[in-house]
């Protein structure tokens, strides 16, 4: 069987990261090209071909005719985003990035773009009567009104898009949350879902016909917006509302529901349409959901939900060495040299 060519963008990262293992953990044979406009970039020195391109902050033009530049060079069959800010660049332009160089983007764009904005996710979801927190936006005074007198404090008050907790905080009284709804960009304002011990988030893979491909629930513990411990318990349920809620946005292909048990049951409070941090921690409890992307997406495969292992995940920092060469040599977009990690515990 031919290689397939995976480009796999923000190898820096985390979900990056996280992507090239659950690839080199597959048994398919794979090219993995990887991409990220920081030099030291820890990703671009555990691929097969890495590649440099500008920053999609400073100029996302730039780094989208990078993107397409790679694609075409390299013969990529398919690219994985591991950054969730450049989900909108590649949803506005992906007919257009699909044309000109044959790699897929396994995505739906209006699904991406509504769940990348949280106001629009509880939207969707309720009317589709999958569980969700109560959700106003700030400037909407009557609407405020009406959930302040049914909700006491403390609140969560967030980004209507954001990742990994960025700019999340919990208000307690109404002088934080006057002053947050300001300084907040474009929040929403959201009831705390507790307990706050029962945190699950749930990765699963919908084929575009729509037939989930397998889900796998991890009740977890955060620290810094990451997953440090996740359990996989084999919670169906969990599955069940996680399949629901893709399913009300319309997503296809990988896809991360976050969501807590509450007295009354679970309530989804977040979908990323994308692969997540535990995307690896998923591949080793039998859910590998970029190689079923690729299977589907690129092979033409039905899945059929795999069989779904329990167990604990710790996750910790791992450190890699260079000589101090290295830094001068990636700033040129070279990466020979593979680094070292010390694992003499």
């Amino acid at each position: 069987m031919k290689p397939v060519t995976v480009v796999v963008t923000g190898v820096g990262a985390p979900v990056g990261v996280g992507i090239i293992k659950s690839l080199r953990a597959s048994n398919m044979p794979l090219k993995i090209i990887g991409v990220d406009s920081e030099p030291l970039a820890q990703g671009l020195f555990r691929v097969d071909q890495a590649h440099l391109i500008p920053s999609a902050r400073q100029n996302p033009d730039a780094y989208f005719e990078a993107l397409v530049k790679i694609s075409q060079s390299e013969g990529a069959d398919i690219l994985f985003s591991g950054w969730e800010g450049e989900l909108p660049i590649l949803a506005e332009r992906k007919a257009e990035f699909e044309e000109r160089t044959g790699t897929i983007l396994p995505f739906a764009v209006d699904p991406t773009l509504k769940a990348l904005d949280k106001w629009l996710t509880t939207k969707v979801l309720n009317a589709f009567g999958v569980p969700v927190p109560d959700t106003v936006l700030p400037i909407d005074l009557e609407e405020l009104e009406d959930f302040r007198r049914n909700h006491a404090y403390p609140y969560i008050i967030k980004p209507r898009r954001s990742s990994g907790g960025k700019g999340l905080v919990v208000v307690h009284t109404d002088e934080e949350l006057a002053f947050f709804s300001n300084y907040i960009p474009d929040p929403v304002v959201q009831e705390l879902l507790l307990p706050d011990n029962q945190e699950y988030t749930v990765g699963l893979f919908i084929q575009t016909d729509g037939k989930p491909g397998g889900a796998l629930a991890l009740k977890r513990s955060l620290s810094g917006g990451l997953s440090y411990r996740m359990e996989s318990d084999q919670n169906t349920e969990a599955c069940d509302i996680a399949i629901q809620a893709a399913k009300a946005m319309g997503l296809i292909g990988a896809a991360n529901v976050q969501m807590r048990l509450t007295s009354t049951g679970f309530k989804v409070f977040e979908i990323n349409p994308r692969f997540s941090s535990a995307t690896c921690v998923r591949a080793n409890f039998g859910l590998n959901e970029p190689e079923l992307t690729i299977r589907h997406f690129v092979l033409g495969e039905e899945i059929s939900p795999p069989e779904i292992k329990g167990g604990i995940c710790l996750r910790f920092w791992e450190e890699m060495y260079f000589p101090l060469l290295v830094k001068s040599t990636a700033e040129q977009g070279k990466y020979q040299c593979r680094g070292q990690i010390f694992s003499q515990f």
